[in-house]
C-alpha cells in the first residue's frame, strides 16, 4: 500500500513541477503554455531557458520523479492486488 501512496505522491510532485515550468513559459511570453496539455514542448522551454538564465536540471528531475512514480504505482498495484485473480474452487 505504501508504494501506491508514494507513487501517487511522486506523480503529484511531477505535475506541480510541470505546472511551474508552464507558468515560467507563460511569464516569458508563451501565452498557450498552460493550455497545451500533453502537447507542451520541453525543447522550446530548453531554448528559452538559456536566454533567461534558468537551469536545465529541474526538468530532468521532474521526468525522473514522474518515471519513478509510475513505476512505483505499477509495482504497488501488483503487490497489493496480486498479479493474478484468486482461484475459486
Amino acid at each position: 500500500m505504501a508504494m501506491l501512496v508514494i507513487g501517487a505522491l511522486l506523480i503529484g510532485v511531477g505535475a506541480i513541477l510541470d505546472s511551474f515550468f508552464r507558468l515560467r513559459m507563460e511569464r516569458i511570453g508563451n501565452k498557450w503554455a498552460l493550455r497545451q496539455g500533453g502537447a507542451f514542448d520541453y525543447s522550446r522551454y530548453h531554448k528559452i531557458r538559456k536566454e533567461h538564465g534558468c537551469s536545465a536540471w529541474p526538468v530532468y528531475v521532474m521526468w525522473a520523479i514522474v518515471v519513478c512514480g509510475v513505476a512505483l504505482l505499477i509495482v504497488g498495484f501488483f503487490s497489493y492486488f496480486g498479479a493474478s485473480p484468486p482461484h475459486r474452487g
